[in-house]
């Protein structure tokens, strides 16, 4: 993963000419882009000052927009969450706070001591500012919070920063070049420089570009794997100053990770049900960049993209991906996702998904658009939610959306890391336990039950995911019984040629995986037939009773068996017995079954609720009447 981050920040100082050993070529590559601190651009605020011979003055606070190409000269990078950054700019929190301890404090540390070594001329240009600011401090709190309370109001973020306008010129941090002198001397100090000691090597190896160099770095912090600050994370034990051994770094190496982390986060950053996420395209010839082009048109180009009507997501409803832009390239390149979650210094790897290349892409699209086709789900509206009421409806697509439905954060429980699995087994073509993925679609239909909330969309995502990882082929065996052919039952003829049968052995052949055995076919059947009773109940006495008899939907081959003559007899009280063909073709199923099912509590559940959802596939105008509640 480091390397091809690294051939990425190559690739990038290469196309934008960027000379590193230049002042304006390191910022570039070291200031953060600001921008992806927050959804908007921040606000910008400006804290102008003037200087007049060797005085500095106070003349207001500015409020402008953010501007990309203003990033090196805005001058920011986030140092630490309890000090200061590495130049007195920051993104505002609390400005009683950030204005003490990321502007004023910043000026309080000791400029003549290493890695800075300024002469005193600088010293007391810096000690002048110090003062200007210490003598205005509540004039300049006050103006501040005037502009944040806007700011506040329209839920934009704001960054504030110095201004020093001399000779009518206004200069930013960035454009005076004892601020870029000290930033350069910090940044590059901070790759070796922590905890008050130095960590570097002469002569080694670097791990990055498997060459010899004549320094190496131990604290190079592109990405925090791991930590230097407990025992047992560095070589020797406990003394930090061998922390290079465990992730040895060059200087150029170091440029090359900080310019490929922030061309992955302007151009392939992505979102993930709580996860940020990055596609890093890794190209099989080295030489060939032409991929990196297709990164960069999403980017630019992402919303005409996705206009299109061919344009299908997978990873999410939000339809802010680039793999179906990706699925239809040659395999010249391969795609990692590296799947992680960032809050200040913390970054957590959850998942390294490496090798995917366009092939595989365009197999999960092809079973996407499979699944997607089949009349059940073409028929299948989802609710569109605002302030938790529904004010729309959209058509069924399966996106990763149904993993995180049931393999997602609760209330109750955190489900995400069995989430990031199913994701990257799905990717890499592991199976996956045909159980486990049953045992959370039953979990979250029993839920929904005792909640006394509509099961629907759980009973078809959950068909809809387990068809979808049948089509790649990814279940574990799960075939238990004897598989369906397409001879009718004839152990009662009268049902063998009816409409009913004809709508079931239409459900049966579409999904012939999951209703390989008559135990399946029976227990979906009754619950198409419990279904019409709860309708009747419903329209007749707006009420359900019989929901108590299901028990929570955890029900054995006993408790279902016994249930079906209830629910026969429940219907024979009233007026008029529509179902008499259902129930035959349910008790020929039943002894087509036999006496041992295999089925567990959760397959009962699952087919049960499904044949609940499904009973609008069983509805015929002489029969049933609209306006009737169903699961």
């Amino acid at each position: 993963m480091i390397e091809a981050i690294k051939e990425i920040g190559e690739y990038s100082i290469r196309k934008d000419h960027i000379n590193s050993e230049e002042p304006g070529g390191f910022l570039e590559i070291f200031c953060q882009d600001i921008q992806g601190q927050s959804p908007k651009p921040p606000r910008i605020l400006t804290i102008d000052l003037e200087k007049k011979d060797n005085q500095i003055l106070f003349i207001r606070v500015s409020e402008e927009e953010y501007s990309t190409l203003k990033n090196a000269r805005y001058l920011y990078r986030f140092g630490s969450p309890v000090g200061t950054n590495l130049t007195p700019t920051s993104i505002v929190t609390d400005i009683e706070k950030t204005y003490p301890n990321k502007i004023k404090r910043w000026f309080e540390q000791d400029f003549a001591k290493i890695p800075y070594s300024l002469e005193e001329k600088d010293l007391r240009y810096l000690k002048s500012i110090k003062d200007c600011l210490d003598t205005n401090e509540p004039v300049i709190i006050d103006q501040i919070k005037t502009f944040l309370c806007d700011i506040r109001l329209k839920k934009e973020s704001a960054l504030i920063t110095l201004v020093v306008q001399e000779h009518n010129q206004r200069q930013y941090l960035g454009d005076i070049e004892l601020f870029q002198s000290l930033f350069i001397k910090k940044t590059r100090a901070s790759l070796y420089q922590k905890y008050h000691m130095e960590s570097r090597g002469l002569n080694q190896v670097c791990s990055v570009c498997r060459e010899k160099k004549e320094e190496v770095y131990g604290f190079v912090s592109t990405y925090n794997f791991y930590t230097a600050d407990k025992p047992g994370m560095v070589s020797g034990g406990f003394d930090r100053r061998q922390a290079w051994k465990n992730y040895p770094v060059c200087f150029d190496c170091a440029l090359a990770l900080e310019r490929g982390k922030k061309y992955l986060d302007t151009f392939s950053h992505f979102r993930l049900y709580g996860f940020d996420y990055n596609v890093i395209l890794k190209p099989l010839h080295g030489g060939n960049t032409e991929i990196f082009d297709t990164l960069e048109t999403f980017h630019t180009g992402g919303d005409r993209i996705k206009l299109n009507k061919h344009y299908r997501s997978l990873m999410s409803d939000s339809k802010d991906e680039i793999f179906y832009h990706l699925s239809d390239k040659e395999n010249s390149f391969s795609c990692n996702i590296l799947i992680y979650q960032e809050k200040n210094t913390e970054f957590k790897i959850e998942r390294y998904i490496e090798g995917i290349y366009p092939s595989r892409l365009k197999e999960l699209f092809d079973a996407k658009n499979t699944i997607d086709a089949k009349q059940t789900f073409r028929s299948f509206p989802i609710p569109v939610f605002k302030d938790k009421k529904i004010v729309s409806e959209h058509p069924f697509e399966f996106t990763f959306e149904s993993i995180f439905y049931f393999f997602g954060k609760e209330i109750d429980q955190d489900a995400r890391t069995y989430f990031l699995d199913i994701v990257n087994r799905i990717f890499s073509g592991t199976p996956v336990s045909y159980q486990f993925i049953l045992s959370g679609i039953a979990r979250k239909i029993r839920k929904l039950f005792a909640q006394n909330n509509f099961s629907r969309e759980s009973a078809l995502r959950g068909l809809a995911l387990l068809s979808y990882l049948d089509e790649l082929k990814l279940l574990g065996s799960y075939k238990d019984g004897i598989p369906m052919t397409d001879q009718s039952i004839t152990i009662f003829p009268d049902a063998s040629s009816s409409d009913t049968k004809k709508k079931a052995d239409a459900i049966f052949k579409e999904y012939h995986s999951f209703f390989d055995t008559p135990a399946k076919r029976a227990v979906f059947l009754e619950g198409v037939l419990c279904q019409k009773l709860m309708n009747i109940q419903y329209k007749e006495l707006d009420a359900t009773p019989f929901r108590v008899k299901l028990q929570g939907l955890k029900m054995d081959q006993r408790r279902l068996c016994g249930l079906f003559p209830e629910i026969q007899d429940k219907l024979h009280k009233h007026t008029a017995n529509y179902y008499r063909d259902l129930e035959q073709l349910i008790s020929a199923t039943m002894v087509e079954a036999g006496n041992d099912w295999r089925l567990s509590t959760d397959e009962i559940t699952f087919y049960f609720m499904l044949g609940m959802n499904l009973v609008d596939q069983f509805s015929f105008k002489k029969q049933d009447t609209g306006g009737i509640k169903h699961e």
